[in-house]
């Protein structure tokens, strides 16, 4: 590829708003987006990440009565990234592409 896109590991836990934060279903993905602004400027890396973050929220929209616990998302090099395989079930926000796997 190229140093036109950036990538990102996140986990998280989807919890029912009742139950304790440490049960519940996990979220593994992989994020895969382009970096370069409409200008072609390489955007800064923790606005990057924010921009994934939210974009994995959007994908898994927790909803009124579950809610998202112990998150986490940093940055990983392409290599990790295709190192991940294919994954079962992915997304696209934008130019941003979500890769989940079963963790």
């Amino acid at each position: 590829m190229s140093n036109d896109y950036a990538f990102f590991e996140y986990r998280a836990k989807i919890t029912n708003a009742g139950h304790a934060e440490n049960e519940g279903e996990p979220v593994h993905c992989m994020i895969k987006m382009k970096s370069l602004d409409e200008q072609g400027k390489r955007q800064r890396n923790v606005e990057l990440e924010q921009r994934a973050g939210d974009d994995v929220l959007f994908v898994i929209n927790p909803g009124p009565h579950r809610k998202i616990s112990h998150s986490s998302i940093w940055s990983v090099s392409e290599e990790t990234f295709q190192k991940a395989g294919i994954a079962p079930d992915q997304h696209r926000v934008g130019d941003c592409e979500i890769f989940f796997y079963p963790d």
